[in-house]
């Protein structure tokens, strides 16, 4: 499998983990709030298009799919995320583990852990 497809594959994980995880660290959640989320945000939505997943697709135009999926399995975090989440959008009306509520989440809880921070 090809080294920048899978690199590609855990620089996406870790921005999100960053986004959702960054409350637990005074200066990630700075640079969560400050950066990261609103340069994810524009991103989204000036471009007609999701600049990592384009990339992933045009390493493996015809074999995107099962090269994701191969991924997704070894890697085992996002294998069981996709399958929570389609579990969710079953019972949920906005599934809080969308793309826009793990932003949400981000930008609120690293908001409420830098107000403790500054006590």
């Amino acid at each position: 499998m090809n080294i920048i497809f899978i690199l590609t594959c855990l620089i996406h994980i870790l921005i999100w983990s960053i986004v959702l995880l960054g409350f637990l660290n005074k200066k990630l959640a700075t640079i969560n709030i400050y950066i990261l989320i609103p340069l994810i945000y524009l991103l989204h939505a000036l471009l007609p298009f999701h600049l990592l997943e384009s990339i992933k697709q045009n390493i493996y135009p015809d074999t995107y799919q099962s090269k994701q999926k191969e991924v997704d399995t070894s890697l085992i975090i996002p294998h069981y995320y996709k399958k929570i989440v389609g579990d969710l959008n079953n019972y949920c009306f906005f599934n809080p583990l969308s793309p826009q509520g793990m932003l949400i989440f981000g930008l609120i809880s690293s908001i409420y852990s830098l107000k403790y921070y500054h006590k």
